[in-house]
């Protein structure tokens, strides 16, 4: 190197800055194949035998910062740009091809052995991880009751695909803009890219404490509470790039067995310890602290302690199918689960699901991740790169539009036939006796979970956690205009939860025959009894506080008739009789006449899914009537004077079972609730209790 002279200073000589060179590739350590094995190793134990978290996915998320920083930090360290868009087509080539052939193979998969009641579901599903936003789709039905009966997803474990796929795209421009401003302030980039990636870290992490606490569900799939793993491997390779990995010589003696054995034991065993409900918070810490720990240990000393574990072929071998043995096993596993009813595998079934997924994941790294990249098709051009990427993407949501296509061709066939009243006479049957032809019941299982009123979602459905009252107005059977009511003989109030609201095919019929007007209050899971702020629990407290408010508006709105609970059915009891006296006094002071309708039974198991499983006349498919009522406890339950009881089970129920399929339509579209179709065959039975309540406000029943 030779001393000059600036010409800003020319009494100071300076050494003048080398060429960039390529930063040198750390070795890489065997150690970290052998952790991936693990990793999957453990994930899928977990999943099949135990139905838990076990923190594996969290050593992926780690490892992935930790790669991808470290690429990063050795362009910056030799001077080089990001190379952003050859980093793109890296990641589009790695990641994209398998993911993608394996999310179209589990439509196939869905076709073939999952109930129909369950394929819309699995297309939505497979759409959104195939467009890597499964995360987010997920976190969404987390915290939608009106999908909570929704069955395990066949690509559930995509999220954390999505979550990576979105750390892909953040990363570099995090990096970016902190080299940019290294660069302008003069500073080396070292020093700025670890305060940034512990800015990170920390709000990350502490986002990920409070969201765990308020809405673990959410948090779980939310990528805002798991940068922070990324940031920890991104500050571990920080902390191991050669320029400043000095210090790890520090590490002798027994220290790196302790470490390594030690991150191992957390790696194996956090799965059994820690509960799922406290990941992505502090539970997480302990598989992110144990995979550094098992780093370090192999930086350190290479090849001793838990290396020994580590290096041997059959870890490393698992290591090299971890990410396709990881696509495989999951949905081979909820295949299995649906059709054996069982929540975990027995020992041999287990052995053959690991034995199957592992013969796939090789095959599929075989075709794809070796020979496909060995044919150069998309290898040799960022072009390339980028249309196999959409070549892939366009295989994976064809094969969702194949299935969605068939839906509709079924759909369509069976609309044709249940325009014929006479063989889809539903609660009917029952109430007049009615011998019915066999004919395939509708709705099919294919549209029974969205069966429902579509008005009555987000636009007049309050959430779980809302307030405020939603008003929904109804004239002639459709939404309307409160102003739209002008003329109307009646007002006719719903206001309860979701087993109020599956009631409103029914009314709307009558309505639209007596020219009433229907306005609808109600919110997910929330019965009308007062008192319910005493409960702990932020869904308690909103209840009652939105009951308050409905009950406020309807004194003003002062209706001719109000429809409510009159018993519940809870998905673990049998039928109770909540206090709602004082809610029946506040709704009688505005005038109006107080219909209580009885409860319907909740099966407690998903309907569709069974009568899919088992068929429509199966036993494990029929309820016993008693299981939820005893024979005259509604009938001698006492109600405020002026409330109207009434009790439509025998319009539901046979004498002794309550069957899935009543005049040839299927009667609920989950484990709870009514499906519209045979809602809409109740309407004769209660519109005749909601008339004998507003000719007989003072009859009590």
């Amino acid at each position: 190197m030779s001393a000059t002279a600036t010409p800003a200073d020319p009494g100071r000589p300076v050494t003048a800055p080398p060429a960039p060179q390529p930063a040198a590739r750390p070795p890489r350590l065997r150690e970290i194949d052998g952790l991936r094995g693990l990793a999957i190793a453990v994930i899928a134990v977990y999943h099949i035998w135990f139905d838990r978290v076990s923190g594996g996915v969290d050593i992926f998320l780690l490892m992935s910062g930790f790669f991808i920083t470290a690429g990063f930090l050795r362009s910056a360290d030799a001077g080089r740009g990001l190379g952003l868009a050859a980093y793109a087509a890296r990641i589009v080539r790695r990641i994209f091809p398998p993911a993608l052939i394996v999310a179209a193979a589990t439509v196939l998969m869905t076709y073939l052995w999952l109930p129909a009641a369950t394929w819309n579901q699995q297309i939505d599903d497979v759409t959104a991880a195939a467009l890597y936003t499964g995360n987010w789709h997920l976190a969404a039905n987390s915290v939608d009751y009106l999908s909570s009966n929704n069955g395990a997803s066949i690509v559930q474990h995509y999220w954390s695909l999505g979550v990576q796929t979105q750390f892909y795209v953040l990363w570099p421009l995090l990096i970016a803009a902190v080299l940019w401003a290294a660069r302008r302030t003069g500073r080396g980039h070292a020093g700025p890219i670890a305060a940034a990636l512990l800015t990170v870290f920390a709000a990350s992490f502490a986002f990920a404490l409070w969201e765990t606490a308020h809405n673990q569900a959410y948090a779980y799939f939310d990528t805002r509470a798991r940068l922070w793993q990324f940031a920890a491997g991104g500050l571990l390779a920080l902390a191991l790039r050669p320029a400043s990995r000095a210090w790890t010589a520090r590490i002798t003696g027994p220290a790196p067995a302790i470490l390594g054995w030690s991150g191992v034991a957390v790696l194996v065993f956090a799965g059994s310890v820690l509960r799922s409900t406290d990941f992505p918070g502090w539970a997480a810490l302990a598989p992110v602290a144990g995979a550094c720990a098992v780093i370090l240990a192999a930086t350190a000393a290479p090849g001793t302690g838990a290396g020994r574990l580590l290096n041997p072929r059959p870890l490393q071998h698992l290591g090299t199918l971890s990410y396709t043995l990881y696509l495989w096993h999951w949905p081979i596993l909820v295949c299995y689960l649906t059709a054996t009813g069982r929540d975990t595998a027995t020992l041999p079934a287990g052995l053959a699901i690991l034995t199957g997924a592992t013969a796939l994941a090789a095959l599929t790294h075989w075709a794809v991740e070796q020979r496909l990249p060995a044919t150069g098709l998309g290898q040799k051009t960022l072009r390339g790169a980028y249309a196999l990427g959409a070549a892939c993407l366009a295989l994976a949501l064809a094969s969702c539009l194949a299935l969605a296509g068939l839906i509709a061709y079924e759909r369509d066939a069976l609309a044709e036939a249940v325009e014929n009243e006479s063989l889809y006479p539903g609660a009917l049957a029952l109430g007049e006796g009615l011998t019915v032809a066999e004919a395939d019941f509708a709705p099919s299982t294919l549209d029974a979970a969205e069966d429902r009123d579509p008005e009555l979602s987000d636009r007049c459905n309050q959430s779980m956690t809302g307030t405020e009252p939603i008003r929904c107005d109804f004239a002639d059977g459709h939404l309307a205009e409160p102003g739209d009511a002008a003329g109307a003989t009646a007002t006719v109030v719903l206001y309860g939860g979701s087993k109020i609201w599956q009631w409103l095919p029914a009314v709307l019929d009558t309505a639209a025959e007596r020219g009433w007007h229907v306005v609808a209050y109600t919110k997910n899971a929330c019965t009308v009894e007062t008192g319910q702020e005493r409960r702990a629990g932020e869904r308690y407290a909103s209840c009652a506080a939105w009951n308050d408010a409905v009950v406020a508006e309807i004194g003003d709105l002062a209706p001719d008739l109000v429809l409510t609970y009159g018993s519940r059915v809870g998905y673990e009891a049998r039928e109770t009789f909540p206090d709602y006296d004082e809610r029946y006094e506040q709704l009688l002071a505005t005038g109006a006449a107080v219909v209580a309708l009885r409860d319907t039974p909740s099966p407690r198991f998903d309907i569709p899914m069974c009568v899919d499983l088992h068929g429509q006349d199966a036993g494990e498919c029929t309820v016993d009537r008693y299981d939820y009522f005893e024979a005259n406890a509604f009938a001698e339950h006492r109600v405020p004077e002026g409330v109207h009881k009434a009790d439509l089970t025998d319009y539901i129920c046979a004498a002794a079972t309550c069957p899935p399929v009543v005049g040839n339509v299927l009667v609920y579209r989950d484990d709870a609730h009514l499906t519209n179709t045979y809602a809409r065959t109740l309407a004769p039975y209660l519109g005749r209790e909601l008339v004998a309540a507003l000719h007989d406000p003072g009859h009590a029943g």
